[in-house]
Formats: structure tokens, C-alpha cells, sequence
């Protein structure tokens, strides 16, 4: 008989509506990745009107970097949040505590060591990358200042975790909102009022990240949530630190496998279309953050749900959850083709009034969207891997998008079709993923093995 241990502050996660918990949990994240999303587009406005074709080229160019870095930040913050979830779930909370010290110190470890090689081999980056020239030399500028924000953005994204983790989803959705503000405000003053160019798009990018750092950091400071932050749980703990790594492996592979691919990416651009194609994927890559990450909200909410319910064996409860979160992924992902379809020369024009920029940018987005809504499928079938705690599932399907259909497509499609076969790609990719996640939702169906835990 299924049911749940009553004195947790959490226990409304095994009670409540599961239609009512997902629009709590999901509303507030889709909130702030809307703010997040909305600072990156200021910020490639204010740079393609400011500084112009070679200034969105240039954060093209560290747009690889960057997804590094997230993905760095990504394991122990999907890893820790699945685990917390679970812990909460069977009422373990000096677990969950312990759980939570070492999601954050292997954050921290992995910040210091990857901003201190983004400042020493800068030039390597940017050369790997696609960048050359004067373009390359941009991108080196923005680059030395974006390192600087690393440990600020990846304690803030992990933190911003677990503080989902522990029911709190509006507080989480703070961080971003704040510094998504600050950055819009800043580039306004740095880009547009004191003329300094990607400097300054990189300056207001740290200060902002430091802003929403300072904001999860309150959450703890003022013993907001269950959860307790104690210097003695940064101790590792091995078995909960390879746990984390586990369960973070998926989504981390993805974001990997992501950074190799838009090198890739960045590379066949250059080869086939120049530095002006380039450009045009700084445009993509701005909207798609707008278009695309809300999606990776969905995910990112309902996981504590997964966790919470799987650890409380509220099975059917899991169920209902994924099936509405599939079914609002995919319809969000629905409108958004449809306004890239009907609407991308509108969106491209916001950026830039450069006609063979537009031509190529809005080609590019009409057809890397076409397939974008089997990523729905994905997004939500992996968040219910990790949630539940299937971490080998979660990821063979990474590792099957990724590096099975991922990078054979940027290298082989492109011979053929030239720069439209680098935008194809997309649609080749987001389908098989979508393919096999299905094939995997249906496996666990029939086996029944929802119902046991690795």
C-alpha cells in the first residue's frame, strides 16, 4: 500500500495534486529561465548593434567554454538535487545534509580548476573553438573576464538545485531573476553608455553571477529550507560523491558531448559559411536560450517530484508526473517551432540589420528547429532516469544522442549538403534522441522496473 511518513516539511511533495506540484515546481523555473534566457538575448542585442557582426561571432566563439563550465556545474547539482530528493522522501535528512556538503565541494573543486584553465589557456580555447583573426582576438578579451565569474555562476546553479530540492522552487527562481536584472541593467551602462564592448558584456555577465551567488547563499544564511549547511559534510564521503558522480554523469555527458559538438559546430560554420555564419549562431544561440532552456526548467522541477514520490513508493504518483511533464515539454516545444516557423526574420532583426546576416540566420533557425520537439521527449526522460535513480539508463541514453548520432552527424552531413547540412544536423540529432528515449520509457514499462532502484 503506498503512503508516506508525516514531519517533513517536504511531505506536501507526496500529498499534494501531482497537476498542482508540477505548476508549482515548473511556473517558478520556467520564470527564471525566462530571465535567464531574456539577459542573454539583451546581451547579444546590445553586442550586434553595439560592436556588431564579429562582437556575436566572438561569444560564439566562447559559447563552448561556457557550456563546459555548465556542464562541470550540472553533475553535482543533478546528482546532489536526485539524491537530497530521495533522502528527504525516506525522511533521512542528516543524509540529505551530508549529501548536499559534498555536492558542494566537489562544485567548488571543479569551478577553481576549470577558471584557472580557461585564464592560462585562453588562446587554446579560442583557436580549438573556430576563432581566428580578429574575431579570435575579441573572443580572447571576453574570455579572460568570463573565467573570473566560473566559481560564481557554478555555486549558484548548484546551490539553486538544491534549494528545489527542498520544495523551495520560487526561492531558487530568485537567483536567476536577480541576476538576469543586473546583467540587463549592466549592459545597458557598460555596452551602450560607456562604449567598452564584449569587456563590458563580460564585466556585467560576472558581476550578475555573483549577484545570484549572493542570493542562494541567503537561503542557507537565513535557515530558510530543511536543509543545513555544515563545514564536516564537505569531507568526501566516496560512496556518496561516486553516487552523485552517477547520477550527474547523464545530463554532465550531455552538456559534453554539447561542448564537442559546437566546436564542431563553430568549426564546419567557419569552413562553409565564414565568420558571418558564425555570427548567425550567435543569434540562434540567443534565442535558443529563450526557446529551448524552458523546457530544461520542466525537467529540472518536476525531478524532486520523481525523487520525493520514488523514495516514498508513491509509484503512480511518479507515473503522473512524467506523463504530464512529457505532455507539457512536448507542447511547448510545439509553439515554439511554430513561432521560429512564422516569425524568425522578426526575431533576427532584433539583433542585427545586416540583410545577408538575417538571410543566413533566419535559414538556420527555420530549419534547427524543424525537429526540436522529440528534445521534449528527451529533456523529460532523462530527468525521470536520474529522479528515480536509474543512472546507467539515463545515461545510455546520453551517451546514445550524444556521441551515437551527435557528432557523426556535424562530421558527415555537412560533406553533403554544405551549410545547410550543418544546420540540419539538428533535426537529425533532436530525433533519435527522442526515438530512443521512447524506446527506453517502453522498456522500463514492461519490465516493471520502475519499481526498483540500482
Amino acid at each position: 500500500m503506498e503512503g508516506v511518513k508525516a514531519g517533513s516539511k517536504s511531505d506536501y511533495m507526496g500529498t499534494d495534486p501531482i497537476i498542482k506540484l508540477i505548476i508549482r515546481f515548473a511556473l517558478p523555473s520556467i520564470l527564471g529561465m525566462f530571465a535567464h534566457s531574456l539577459y542573454n538575448i539583451v546581451d547579444r542585442i546590445f553586442i550586434g548593434h553595439y560592436v556588431g557582426a564579429g562582437g556575436l561571432a566572438a561569444v560564439s566563439i566562447c559559447f563552448p567554454y561556457m557550456l563546459f563550465s555548465f556542464a562541470l556545474a550540472i553533475m553535482p547539482s543533478a546528482g546532489g538535487a536526485a539524491l537530497i530528493s530521495i533522502a528527504l522522501g525516506e525522511q533521512k535528512k542528516r543524509r540529505a545534509e551530508k549529501i548536499l556538503g559534498n555536492g558542494l565541494s566537489m562544485a567548488l573543486a571543479a569551478s577553481l580548476i576549470l577558471s584557472l584553465a580557461g585564464y592560462f589557456y585562453a588562446p587554446s580555447i579560442v583557436r580549438i573553438s573556430g576563432g581566428s583573426g580578429v574575431v579570435g582576438e575579441i573572443a580572447e578579451e571576453y574570455l579572460n573576464i568570463i573565467v573570473l565569474g566560473v566559481p560564481f555562476s557554478t555555486f549558484a546553479f548548484v546551490m539553486s538545485g538544491y534549494i528545489r530540492a527542498q520544495g523551495s522552487p520560487k526561492y531558487a527562481m530568485g537567483g536567476l531573476i536577480s541576476g538576469a536584472l543586473c546583467n540587463i541593467v549592466l549592459d545597458a551602462l557598460f555596452i551602450a553608455g560607456f562604449g567598452w564592448g564584449v569587456r563590458g558584456a563580460a564585466i556585467a555577465t560576472v558581476l550578475s553571477q555573483f549577484i545570484s551567488l549572493l542570493w542562494v547563499l541567503s537561503f542557507f544564511a537565513f535557515k530558510m529550507g530543511e536543509l543545513r549547511i555544515h563545514l564536516k559534510n564537505f569531507i568526501p564521503d566516496f560512496s556518496i560523491t561516486l553516487r552523485i558522480f552517477m547520477l550527474g554523469l547523464s545530463p554532465a555527458i550531455t552538456e559534453f558531448a554539447f561542448v564537442i559538438f559546437m566546436i564542431l559546430f563553430n568549426r564546419a560554420l567557419a569552413f562553409y559559411g565564414g565568420d558571418l555564419a558564425i555570427s548567425a549562431m550567435g543569434i540562434f544561440m540567443g534565442w535558443d536560450s529563450l526557446l529551448f532552456l524552458p523546457v530544461i526548467g520542466i525537467g529540472e522541477a518536476v525531478q524532486p517530484l520523481f525523487g520525493y514520490n520514488f523514495g516514498a513508493m508513491l509509484f503512480r504518483r511518479v507515473e503522473t508526473a512524467l506523463k504530464t511533464a512529457l505532455a507539457l515539454g512536448c507542447g511547448y516545444f510545439l509553439c515554439s517551432a511554430f513561432v521560429v516557423r512564422f516569425f524568425a526574420e522578426h526575431m533576427v532583426r532584433m539583433f542585427t540589420s545586416d540583410p545577408r546576416l538575417i538571410d543566413i540566420t533566419v535559414t538556420g533557425m527555420r530549419i534547427g528547429y524543424a525537429g526540436v520537439i522529440f528534445v521534449g521527449i528527451t529533456i523529460i526522460s532523462n530527468s525521470y532516469l536520474q529522479g528515480i535513480g536509474r543512472a546507467k539508463l539515463s545515461i545510455l541514453l546520453t551517451l546514445s544522442r550524444h556521441l551515437l548520432f551527435l557528432i557523426p552527424t556535424i562530421l558527415i552531413l555537412p560533406k553533403y549538403l554544405g551549410l545547410m547540412g550543418v544546420w540540419g544536423s539538428f533535426i537529425v540529432i533532436d530525433f533519435c534522441g527522442g526515438l530512443m528515449s521512447v524506446i527506453l520509457l517502453l522498456y522500463l514499462n514492461r519490465k516493471g522496473s520502475v519499481r526498483a532502484n540500482e
